[in-house]
C-alpha cells in the first residue's frame, strides 16, 4: 500500500503514520505527492481537505483505495443547504428526529439594509417576518423571540450577529450608500497596488481595513501559531479572515469558499455573500462555569453510505459569562465558536473540556443526562446523513472510495435537548489540553475502521479491536443506495 499522509493538522501526520504501521507494517508513505506512484493498485490519502485537486487521480486508478474527501458534502457543511435538507426531509416524514433537534431555520438572500423587508418576504418560510412582527409590539426585549443570523459560506464564527426586530436585522447588513461604481472600484484597485507600507489607509477601503488608527497591523488567518485555530475573531479594531500566502489547489468539484473580511462590530458585506441563514436563538441553557457551552461530536462518514460517530466528545465554552442577549449582546459571551479566543485564553479558562465529565449539576434529576445527550447525537447524525443522502445527492456525493471526518455541533438546552447547530468539512483537531488526546483516539479509530473498509485492518488485536470500539456505528445505507454511476472524478 502506498500512502500519502498531509492532514490539515501537521502535528497529527506522524501519528496517522504510526496508526496505519499497525495495521499494514510494509506501507510505504509518499512524503511529496508528486513523487507518488502512477498506477498504484493500493493508495490511502488523508489530506488537507481544501488541496486535493490531483489527489483524486491517483484514487481513479486504484484497485483498491479511499482518500479523505467526498467530490462534494455541501448538502451538510453549507448552511443553507443543510436548512434544505432538514426542509425536504421533513415535509413529508413528521416523526423524524430532525424536528425535535433542528432549530428552525430560514434561508434568506440578503443584500442591502434597505431591502431587508423584501428579503424577508421572498423567504421560501415567513416564519421569521412573522416572528419579527410580532416582537415589534414586545417593548420588553425578553419576551421578544431572538434569532441568529449566519452566512451560509463563512466559517470561525464571523459575520454571526443576534437580533430581534427588522431594525435590529437591517443594522447588520451594509447600506447602498456604501457601494461605489465599479470604475472606482477599479481604480481605487491600481490606487491600493501603487501604494506602500507609509500610505495612510483611505476612506474607500470600506472591509479591506487592515490597520488601525495607530497603523498597528492585525493578525490574520496566516498569521503563524494561528493556524491551529478554527480562525481569529478580534473584539476590537477591524477582523481578518486572510488566506493563506501560500496558494491552495482547488477541490475539483468544491468551490473554493470565498474570502470576506469583516470589520468586527460593524455592518456584514452582504452584498458580497447573499447566503444567509437566520436560525432561532435558543436562551434557556444550563452554563458551565457560568459560560454557554455546546458539544462537539465527530462523525466518520465512510464509503456508500456508513456512518459512525466517536465516543469521545468535546464540550467548548464561550468566552465570557453568559447572559441572554437582552442582557449582554456580546458574541463572545453567545457564542461558543472557539475562534472567538486564543490559544493562551483556550488555555487559561479551560474552554475545552472532556464531555462525560462535566457535572451531574446541570441536571439534577438525570445523572445518567451525558448519556441521554449521546443517544440523542448518534439518532440526529444518522438522519441527517441519510436525509442528505437521499433528498440532495448533488450536494452530497457519497463514492465507495472516499470516507470524510466531520465536526458536528449541537447545543444542550434547559431541558436537556440537544439542538443540531452545523456540520463542519475539514474540522480544527486542537493539540493542546484534553482536545489533543481526543484527536489522537479518533485518528487511531478512524484508521482502523478505513483499514477495516479496505480489507486491510488488523481486528483480531485487542488493541486494534478497542479503537474500533470508540466508534459507533449509526447508519448503514450501503444495500439501500445502490452503486453509484459515478467511475472517475477528474481534477480541474
Amino acid at each position: 500500500m502506498h500512502a500519502f499522509i498531509n492532514s490539515s493538522a501537521a502535528w497529527l501526520n506522524e501519528h496517522i503514520k504510526s496508526f496505519i504501521r499497525q495495521h499494514v507494517p510494509d506501507v510505504v508513505f509518499i512524503d511529496d505527492f508528486a513523487e507518488f506512484p502512477v498506477g498504484a493498485d493500493v493508495v490511502f490519502q488523508y489530506c488537507d481537505g481544501w488541496e486535493l485537486n490531483e489527489n483524486f487521480a491517483a484514487l481513479n486508478v486504484a484497485k483498491n483505495g479511499l482518500l479523505n474527501a467526498y467530490p462534494s458534502s455541501d448538502a451538510v457543511a453549507r448552511k443553507d443547504y443543510l436548512a434544505a435538507v432538514v426542509e425536504y426531509w421533513a415535509a413529508k416524514r413528521p416523526e423524524t428526529s430532525l424536528r425535535k433537534h433542528v432549530p428552525l431555520t430560514v434561508r434568506l438572500t440578503l443584500d442591502y439594509s434597505e431591502y431587508v423587508d423584501e428579503a424577508l418576504m421572498a423567504a421560501d418560510d415567513l416564519s421569521l417576518l412573522c416572528s419579527l412582527e410580532r416582537n415589534e409590539s414586545r417593548d420588553d426585549p425578553q419576551d421578544r423571540e431572538w434569532w441568529i443570523l449566519k452566512p451560509a459560506l463563512v466559517d470561525c464564527g464571523a459575520g454571526i450577529r443576534l437580533f430581534s426586530t427588522v431594525e435590529e436585522l437591517a443594522g447588520h447588513l451594509e447600506l447602498v450608500e456604501n457601494e461605489t461604481d465599479d470604475d472606482e472600484s477599479e481604480e481605487g484597485e491600481e490606487s491600493e497596488e501603487g501604494s506602500t507600507e507609509t500610505d495612510p489607509p483611505r476612506d474607500s477601503d470600506k472591509y479591506s481595513n487592515n490597520t488601525t488608527n495607530n497603523n498597528t497591523s492585525l493578525p490574520t488567518l496566516s498569521t503563524p501559531g494561528l493556524d491551529t485555530l478554527d480562525g481569529l475573531v478580534t473584539v476590537v479594531g477591524t477582523l481578518a479572515l486572510g488566506g493563506s500566502t501560500r496558494a491552495k489547489a482547488q477541490h475539483p468539484l468544491r468551490p473554493k469558499k470565498p474570502q470576506y473580511i469583516f470589520k468586527a462590530g460593524g455592518r456584514i458585506p452582504s452584498a458580497q455573500m447573499r447566503a444567509f441563514v437566520a436560525q432561532r436563538y435558543i436562551t434557556q441553557i444550563p452554563p458551565v462555569s457560568g459560560r454557554k457551552w455546546h458539544v462537539r461530536a465527530y462523525a466518520l462518514v465512510l464509503g456508500r453510505l456508513k456512518v459512525h460517530v466517536s465516543r469521545d466528545l468535546l464540550a467548548l465554552l464561550a468566552a465570557e459569562p453568559y447572559r441572554p442577549p437582552w442582557e449582554n449582546p456580546s458574541l463572545r459571551a453567545s457564542l461558543t465558536n472557539t475562534a472567538l479566543q486564543d490559544a493562551a485564553e483556550v488555555a487559561a479558562n479551560e474552554s475545552m473540556r472532556d464531555f462525560w465529565t462535566l457535572g451531574a449539576e446541570l441536571f439534577p434529576d438525570r445523572p445518567d443526562w451525558t448519556t441521554h445527550v449521546f443517544y440523542q447525537i448518534c439518532g440526529v447524525v444518522a438522519e441527517l446523513f441519510r436525509a442528505a443522502a437521499w433528498t440532495m445527492a448533488d450536494k452530497f456525493v457519497a463514492v465507495d472510495k472516499c470516507f470524510e471526518v466531520f465536526a458536528v455541533d449541537f447545543l444542550v438546552d434547559s431541558s436537556g435537548n440537544a439542538w443540531l447547530l452545523e456540520v463542519n468539512e475539514t474540522p480544527a483537531f486542537y493539540e493542546h489540553g484534553v482536545a489533543g488526546p481526543i484527536a489522537l483516539r479518533l485518528m487511531e479509530s478512524v484508521v482502523c475502521a478505513t483499514m477495516e473498509h479496505m480489507g486491510m485492518a488488523s481486528i483480531g488485536d485487542p488493541k486494534n479491536a478497542v479503537a474500533r470500539n470508540r466508534l459507533v456505528e449509526v447508519l448503514d445505507e450501503t444495500a439501500k443506495l445502490g452503486k453509484s454511476n459515478i467511475v472517475e472524478i477528474l481534477p480541474v
